[in-house]
């Protein structure tokens, strides 16, 4: 069947200083503009069928934004909860939206009502615009950019005791996704309409912490629309499985060596950071190549039945006893080869594989953060190693509880409910 397309953005750069949120050390109204903050909108059509796909820099989306699309538009296009996909950029370098962890970053009222707003309008817009018939094409690429971040090491415990403690350093040889997705859509004349790209890093890797900032999705959607000549080019990006990967600042520091000589004796890396913007900015362009290598690598592909599906597990049966909550499971089937599997959770790199078996093999494009997202997912793995994704962010996230066993195949049997 034929698919149409009517995309579009909206800046959401806060005019006035407001708090940043990401890191729980950090304090007081932002000191900089780096770069511009967005929403960008997809709106896919066929037949009567409407999905609608965001990409927003924000740390996490709420789901209250979900909530009143469906109360504005929901009953005049058909709309369920499971064809809105809303997906945070994760960048730790814009103002909160979600509530619900003030100690990431307090919302501001007044910001949060004006990106909401802003929400209001953009999908009017789109919903109401110029669809244009689309083609579809997929590529992707492998990235030697992100590195896992929990590292164990020996550290001391209780007199002259030794224990493996599961630290935030870079592990080379750690578990990771090193896929790029990239998804373009182009008109009948073969211009390019709309960008969608995929890839699990956790957007931290920007020097100034004080200062907004998209980090990667933005710059790269900036180089994105420079490489296509269109400035206003609709860019999403969905962040991947990356509850515990990072960027590698190796690359540019090369420093890789001297790490793992540390790491024998015990000893931290070199870095966990970029140490300077022009390294972070060096790292950048290195990654707008990788970008560049899968858009260039593109095939068309046939479109098939737009089809979306979802499946909600309690909170309760994976950490804690919150009822209340639950963590969404989503699928969404676009073209040959092309599928999208989303979870409301920052996803450990560990569950690629759980999917694809899920999956029997097939090939899918993963993405965290989705609204809703109150925990990280680690995999039965990493529950038995500890570490700052099984026990430490709880009071950040205001979540209580540890988490219950057998992950693996409740998560598996989950996306084998889709």
């Amino acid at each position: 069947m034929d698919l149409y397309l009517s995309a579009g953005n909206i800046e959401i750069t806060p005019a006035y200083p407001v708090a940043l949120a990401g890191f729980a050390e950090r304090h007081g109204a932002y000191s900089k503009i780096h770069d511009t903050l967005e929403i960008n909108l997809a709106v896919l059509k066929q037949g009567d069928k409407y999905v609608l796909l965001y990409s927003i820099d924000t740390l996490f989306a709420p789901e209250e934004f979900v909530k009143i699309v469906l109360e504005t538009f929901g009953s005049e296009y058909g709309l369920q909860e499971k064809d809105i996909w809303m997906a945070a950029s994760h960048t730790h370098f814009a103002p909160a939206l979600d509530k619900e962890k003030p100690d990431l970053g307090k919302t501001n009222d007044t910001y949060y009502r004006e990106v909401q707003g802003k929400l209001i309008l953009l999908t009017r817009q789109v919903l109401t615009g110029n669809y244009k018939k689309v083609s579809v094409s997929y590529g992707t690429t492998k990235s030697a950019l992100n590195v896992n971040r929990r590292k164990k090491l020996l550290r001391p415990k209780g007199g002259l005791k030794l224990y493996w403690k599961t630290l935030m350093y870079p592990d080379y040889d750690g578990v990771k996704d090193d896929n790029i997705h990239l998804v373009t859509f182009k008109d009948e004349e073969g211009n390019t309409a709309m960008v969608l790209w995929n890839y699990a890093c956790h957007p931290v890797g920007f020097k100034h912490r004080s200062q907004v900032s998209a980090e990667f999705p933005g710059l790269i959607r900036s180089e994105l629309r420079g490489y296509l000549g269109d400035t206003r080019l609709p860019v999403l990006f969905f962040l991947g499985f990356a509850g515990n990967l990072k960027p590698d600042v190796t690359p540019v520091t090369h420093t890789r060596t001297r790490d793992k000589f540390n790491y024998f004796f015990q000893f931290g890396p070199k870095y966990t950071r970029f140490p300077s913007t022009g390294q972070y900015l060096e790292w950048i362009g290195l990654l707008w190549k990788e970008v560049k290598i899968a858009y260039k690598a593109s095939s068309p592909k046939e479109t098939v039945t737009l089809a979306t599906t979802q499946y909600k597990l309690p909170l309760s049966e994976i950490i804690g006893d919150d009822e209340k909550h639950t963590v969404c499971f989503r699928k969404l089937l676009l073209a040959d080869s092309v599928q999208f599997i989303g979870v409301s959770a920052e996803v450990l790199a560990e569950y690629k594989d759980i999917v694809a078996e899920a999956l029997q093999q097939n090939v899918s494009i993963n993405v965290g953060c989705l609204t809703g997202t109150r925990i990280y997912l680690p995999a039965d793995k990493n529950v038995g190693e500890g570490g700052y994704e099984v026990h430490w962010f709880q009071h950040r996230f205001g979540i209580k509880g540890d988490f219950k066993d057998d992950l693996d195949n409740k998560i598996k049997e989950a996306i084998s409910r889709l």
